[in-house]
């Protein structure tokens, strides 16, 4: 008896011990995790569609990796959107739920926003502003140079990222190709520049040779880049596409990164100086280019995105004749004031006519309506009208809570001498 009970405990303890190991593997625990990051920060997807998710681990050094495939999936209300082990979400039924990934006691989480199809369009705009505009946000470039002994010194590498990011992110809102990269080549010639501007304390697409800290090749970026002084890396993307300025009214920098034939760019920066190469292009516009490229674009269209001139480029087109009319939801005309018809030639961008409306509402909590017709289009083009919607949205989430000030209206509030030229 006393043989057959050792044997009985014998077997127990055996089992525990299989027990045990297949539970740590099955839990597949990642040694020295802190936190995990799920994207997107916030889905939007339909009944029946799937959306991938993302599960970043940051480690106790500070490294990052990929962990997708090492962690637990959970949808806190299955009866929303369902998700299996490779974190592939199905969406079930309209609602809300919560998506997580976890990893022994660690866990990291995420809104999943079920909506309808006709919803979709609407969200899509909201994460790719959260993700792309926002997630590009930059306010340490990370420089390491120093004007006072004409050092270019680098930025980090994250800064030449987030740059890219804003760009792509930008012509993807347009509706153009997102596959624009920095050329390194381009990038040394634009640190050098940006140098120059710093150590001179003003920017010019032509500096002297006068200038401290002069440069061939930082003359030849100044003359082939967007150029900003009191901005740097991302927040200067944006301040080209505002093109705010007298002397901006063409808003060439806003058609040198929305161009349909740009091929690659480059960046330099201090921490108030900037150049972005954008004298790289294809001889022709990729497959699937549109036809014409609006600012605000047609469609959904972030709020805070809404700048004070709109524009209008269709290659091939001339506007000397061209009239352009908008209308609120309610069928009111909406005053403007045409600024400038730019009509192309040389290396230069689309050709594009610009206005300035009047009044226009980004700050209602609902989302406002303005259709805006452009007529008598001149030149060798597919349409000689074109009418199109501009649905602004205040692209506020359950995730941010609130509206937030980014760098650039930052930088536009504190310091009204910066520029870009």
């Amino acid at each position: 008896m006393k043989k057959k009970f050792i044997w009985i405990l014998s077997l127990l303890a055996a089992a525990l011990l299989i027990y045990s190991s297949c539970s740590k593997d099955d839990n597949n625990e990642i040694e020295n995790l802190l936190s995990i990051e799920v994207t997107p920060s916030e889905a939007f997807f339909a009944p029946g569609t799937t959306q991938q998710f993302k599960a970043t681990g940051t480690m106790m050094d500070g490294t990052t990796r990929d962990i997708t495939a090492e962690v637990t999936w959970k949808s806190r209300f299955e009866d929303i959107a369902t998700i299996d082990a490779k974190g592939l979400a199905t969406g079930i039924k309209k609602g809300l739920t919560y998506i997580s990934a976890i990893n022994g006691l660690t866990l990291g989480s995420t809104p999943a926003n079920v909506v309808a199809s006709t919803e979709m369009e609407r969200n899509k705009m909201i994460q790719d502003y959260l993700d792309n505009y926002i997630g590009s946000e930059n306010p340490d470039c990370g420089w390491t140079g120093d004007a006072t002994t004409c050092d270019p010194g680098t930025i980090s590498s994250a800064s030449y990222d987030k740059v890219i990011q804003r760009v792509n992110y930008f012509r993807r809102l347009c509706g153009l190709s997102d596959n624009i990269t920095l050329k390194a080549q381009y990038n040394e010639k634009c640190q050098i520049a940006a140098l120059m501007f710093r150590a001179n304390n003003t920017i010019s697409h032509y500096p002297p040779t006068t200038w401290a800290c002069y440069d061939p090749d930082g003359d030849e970026a100044a003359g082939k880049s967007n150029i900003a002084i009191g901005f740097h890396t991302s927040a200067a993307v944006t301040a080209y596409i505002d093109d705010f300025g007298a002397h901006n009214i063409s808003v060439g920098h806003r058609r040198w990164i929305l161009y349909t034939k740009a091929n690659a760019m480059g960046e330099g920066s201090t921490i108030n100086t900037e150049a972005l190469w954008v004298f790289d292009h294809l001889s022709q516009a990729p497959d699937g280019t549109p036809d014409w490229v609006s600012y605000p674009s047609k469609g959904y269209f972030p709020a805070p995105l809404v700048f004070d001139r709109w524009s209008f480029m269709m290659p091939g087109a001339t506007f000397g004749s061209t009239d352009v009319t908008m209308k609120d939801a309610n069928g009111n005309n909406v005053s403007l004031n045409v600024i400038d018809r730019y009509t192309g030639g040389g290396l230069a961008g689309d050709p594009a006519i610009v206005w300035e409306p009047s009044n226009i509402n980004t700050s209602s909590n609902n989302d406002v309506k303005y259709t805006v017709t452009i007529s008598n289009i001149g030149g060798n083009v597919p349409y000689n009208e074109v009418t199109y919607d501009v649905i602004i949205v205040k692209p506020v989430s359950s995730k941010m809570g609130s509206e937030i000030e980014t760098e650039y209206e930052r930088i536009r509030r504190e310091n009204p001498n910066a520029r870009v030229l």
